[in-house]
């Protein structure tokens, strides 16, 4: 489908052609004439400029897609190597005392169990890795140019999710969520970036949720900080007959 400015250039063209053809056609008198035609003429270079300067992306979304698929592979292989195998877990500032949401993968695929004394993640928590999550970035360029206020229920994280991902940051035309108990289950519709999560999963289904793409991790740290739990990323499926990109996260209790 053409974008606004694309169809406003052709509804500028068209009726471009309408006045000249009026001017032709109806015995108006020579002023009425010459001021359809020029009114006509106007509207078709305004037009044809519009169109022009309109076109398609310059950049080729599957070349964006990829662009973060390389260091979520490598993190992931480094965490291999040093024997981490946990999927990335989104911490809120009252575990760890940060003044942001941090990613932690632990050492372990069991469930992860954290203790209810704020602060005490440093020093009862389970081993692993932890590291700025890949969103971080995104989130402060959010706070500082838009005012992110993070809401706290289920209805207002929803939408906050579907403002910044559909019309601030435009990573995909729609987003969808689905709360059920302790599971998020979000939805990217015709994803653009699906080439970057295809190459991950073409290497390893894990590596996704162990170390996930901005968009993801975006959505992972905004659901930890406004409901103040720890979040796990479950897992990520791409459609296979269509763009869609699904990812399933948890409220860790």
């Amino acid at each position: 489908m053409p974008d606004k400015y694309s169809i406003a250039a052709l509804l500028l063209v068209v009726t471009a052609g309408v006045m000249i053809a009026l001017a032709l056609v109806n015995d108006t008198g020579e002023s009425v004439t010459v001021a359809l035609v020029i009114a006509g003429m106007i509207c078709a270079i305004t037009g044809i400029f519009i169109l022009t300067f309109s076109g398609d992306e310059t950049v080729d979304p599957r070349l964006i897609g990829i662009l973060p698929a390389q260091g979520s592979i490598n993190l992931s292989r480094i965490m291999h190597h040093f024997d981490i195998h946990g999927k990335a877990h989104f911490l809120p500032p009252a575990v760890t005392r940060e003044n942001r949401v941090m990613q932690f993968n632990p050492a372990s695929t069991e469930k992860l169990s954290i203790g209810s004394t704020p602060g005490s993640f440093r020093e009862t928590g389970p081993p692993g890795l932890v590291t700025i999550p890949s969103s971080a970035l995104l989130i402060d360029d959010l706070k500082k140019k838009n005012a992110l206020i993070i809401p706290d229920n289920e209805e207002n994280i929803t939408q906050l999710l579907r403002e910044t991902i559909e019309d601030v940051l435009k990573l995909a035309p729609r987003v969808s969520a689905r709360w059920s108990g302790t599971t998020v289950t979000l939805t990217f519709h015709d994803y653009p970036s699906i080439y970057g999560c295809n190459v991950i999963a073409r290497i390893s289904r894990d590596y996704c949720s162990m170390n996930p793409c901005p968009v993801c991790s975006l959505c992972g740290a905004l659901i930890a900080e406004g409901r103040d739990k720890v979040v796990m990323l479950e897992g990520c499926s791409a459609g296979l007959s269509s763009k869609d990109v699904i990812a399933v996260f948890s409220i860790v209790p």
